[in-house]
């Protein structure tokens, strides 16, 4: 609820500043009202939302800071920067299949093959090659499979981080090296838009949105909304960036489905063939 709490004190802000007080005294004053409180938890001071306010307090003219007050309280925000719910559901879907992996793994390993290779040994029968080589390998088979549950884990958990609109999310390595570049370009998009009005170098605007800035100071010189054509941008970029952010986290659960499934397959056969082999020298 961070988006509905900065919508609040924006909309309070605009309309309730007191004779001799800067917009910093008054910011602070109404996000320090117990009224703000219904509006959900405290800003976190490494969110857009907490930075957007600071840049607004340190604006020298009143004016501006004003007219930057009441675009961003014409903002519906809450509604597209919310984190979807089904990446919630991916995200715990992703934990659970890792969990149920190292659950078949130990129980193999600690309770099947120990069982088989000893009644090989009662039996004096040949080990199976597929079973001895598993038993000699069977911490680099998991450690391989292991880093990859991992690594799909980390990345589904930052595509979750991105919807907190925290600093320095789109800087991060996993962003930069291992998320689709569309879901990267979309997020810098969103959030250099969301900075409009209190960009105070508009050359410091990343390459990605340096069109979408442009646009957006055309709109500021003409007789335009610009809360309206931010809102419009924003919502064109939020739903690239979900969608993009969804076929990533698609490919990501077939490929750990198919990886589990193989794993399991794998540790069915081990068990399976040795069962057979018993049967027949009994």
């Amino acid at each position: 609820m961070t988006w509905e709490r900065f919508g609040y004190i924006c909309r309070r802000a605009s309309v309730d500043r007191k004779a001799n007080e800067s917009i910093s005294e008054c910011l602070s004053r109404v996000e320090s009202d117990t009224a703000c409180e219904l509006y959900g938890n405290k800003i976190r001071s490494n969110s857009f939302p907490c930075k957007i306010l600071n840049e607004i307090s340190r604006i020298d003219s009143s004016d501006e800071a004003k007219k930057a007050l009441g675009i961003y309280k014409e903002l519906n925000l809450s509604q597209h920067f919310e984190e979807p719910m089904r990446f919630k559901r991916v995200v715990a879907y992703l934990g659970y299949v890792t969990f149920i992996f190292y659950v078949v793994v130990g129980i193999y390993q600690l309770k099947v093959a120990p069982s088989f290779l000893e009644a090989f040994e009662n039996f004096d029968i040949q080990i199976p090659s597929h079973l001895t080589f598993y038993h000699d390998y069977w911490f680099f088979f998991v450690l391989i499979v292991s880093i990859i549950l991992i690594f799909a884990l980390i990345i589904g958990y930052q595509l979750k981080k991105l919807f907190n609109f925290s600093l320095g999310q789109e800087n991060s390595w996993v962003v930069r090296f291992f998320v689709f570049p569309a879901i990267r370009r979309s997020y810098i998009k969103v959030i250099n838009i969301l900075q409009f009005p209190v960009l105070a170098d508009y050359a410091s605007v990343n390459r990605e949105a340096s069109q979408t800035i442009n646009h957006l100071k055309n709109i500021n010189e003409s007789k335009l909304d610009v809360a309206r054509e931010m809102q419009e941008l924003i919502e064109i970029e939020m739903r690239v960036l979900l969608e993009s952010c969804e076929k990533q986290m698609k490919y990501i659960s077939i490929a750990v489905a198919l990886i589990v499934v193989a794993a399991v397959f794998l540790f069915l056969a081990s068990a399976y063939s040795p069962i057979f082999i018993l049967g027949e020298a009994v």
